[in-house]
């Protein structure tokens, strides 16, 4: 499974956002169903790579006010993933939660606690 998604945990969204528009011409764009969260544009729809988010290191308790990159890794089954991850020595650091209108997503950890997020797909998902 490839990731498809990153996120950016800052200190200060605006300076951030400011910074990446400056140096690599990012895009960022309000995302309505988290309040202070912007999707990030990291390049032409059609240019390879994954695009991502940015939000505040005080929003997401896992960060520990530290600033953070997440990947986040698509899954057909989360349940199933997050089995897995328990089975092989791993933990869930964030309980499975709807991304409205996006799918449901579960921090994880690797036994090195290493973070990292699954999602599942489900445009349903509120």
């Amino acid at each position: 499974m490839k990731p498809q998604y990153f996120d950016l945990t800052v200190m200060d969204v605006e300076a951030a956002r400011r910074f990446f528009e400056a140096c690599l011409g990012w895009r960022f764009v309000p995302f309505e169903a988290i309040p202070g969260y912007y999707r990030i544009q990291a390049g032409a729809p059609e240019a390879p790579g994954i695009d991502g988010g940015i939000g505040a290191a005080k929003d997401f308790p896992q960060s520990e006010g530290r600033p953070l990159t997440l990947m986040t890794i698509p899954v057909p089954d989360l349940d199933d993933v997050v089995g897995k991850v328990e089975q092989n020595g791993g933990q869930v650091i964030e309980p499975k939660r709807a991304i409205p209108g996006i799918g449901w997503f579960c921090t994880c950890a690797e036994p090195g606690g290493l973070l990292f997020g699954v999602l599942q797909a489900d445009p349903a998902a509120i």
